[in-house]
């Protein structure tokens, strides 16, 4: 697995997430003496007195990073600081690991997910998903299987939905000459054991898989699905079945008044 240092382990509790990756920049939130601090080191703290005491807080003055020290203050506003930190951070940092899965750097949005967590800031299942979608982009299928367990495994808190599992199905349908129907069927399974109900997500996946493989017969099974659990259709399924007649037939068919 690459990098291999990678690992998260996500606990229970605010600001316990940890990881260990390959990453650097370490950022922690964690309880100070007089409050919390978010990001910096250990050293090289450098408080700023006069009005910033009187209002009950100091902004610590550090290279390459930010520290925010909350004293005499009550702990829904310490909670609030800390969610719009550890939001903002997330945000950020998912928006960098779509964009390294559009430029084809799985191992490189690994560490920035690494470092996320390094930072005690809790990784969720929308940054964890475009960590597996950017293995998928580069068809490393091994690699977002291994973060899929890393992240979504049995005794980890986050837990897969409907996209996270596209996204699998996805990649195991990119061999155009050999699409991995078992991994499919597998994984559309465990879906099922989870309770999670198909919607048109899974369904174009799969036929947008059939339609690419020409495999007409899978699509149209596919489509008497969605018929027989009332999943209509919408605009992205017939972009996806106009490329073949025998699907687009078989659409109209099934879901015309």
């Amino acid at each position: 697995m690459a990098p291999s240092s990678f690992s998260i382990r996500l606990r229970r509790g605010r600001r316990t997430a940890t990881a260990r990756g390959g990453g650097h920049g370490v950022a922690r939130a964690r309880k100070q003496g007089e409050g919390i601090q978010l990001g910096g080191s250990r050293s090289g703290r450098v408080a700023r007195r006069g009005k910033e005491e009187e209002c009950g807080w100091r902004r610590s003055s550090h290279v390459g990073g930010l520290g925010v020290y909350l004293a005499g203050v009550e702990d829904d506003v310490e909670d609030e600081v800390v969610k719009m930190y550890n939001t903002k951070a997330l945000i950020q940092a998912t928006r960098r690991i779509k964009q390294l899965g559009r430029e084809k750097q799985p191992n490189m949005a690994i560490r920035t997910l690494a470092d996320l967590a390094n930072q005690g800031i809790q990784p969720d299942r929308i940054a964890a998903t475009a960590v597996i979608d950017a293995c998928v982009a580069s068809n490393k299928m091994d690699l977002a299987e291994n973060v899929f367990q890393e992240l979504f495994g049995s005794g980890n808190l986050m837990e897969p939905d409907e996209v996270t599992f596209s996204v699998l199905i996805k990649g195991y349908g990119q061999d155009v000459a050999n699409p991995k129907w078992a991994k499919i069927r597998q994984t559309l399974q465990t879906m099922e054991t989870d309770g999670i109900e198909l919607t048109t997500c899974t369904y174009n996946t799969l036929l947008e898989i059939c339609a690419t493989c020409n495999d007409w017969q899978r699509g149209m099974q596919v489509l008497d699905q969605m018929h027989d659990t009332s999943v209509a259709p919408d605009q992205m399924t017939l972009e996806i079945v106009k490329k073949k007649k025998t699907l687009r037939a078989h659409c109209k068919k099934l879901f015309s008044p």
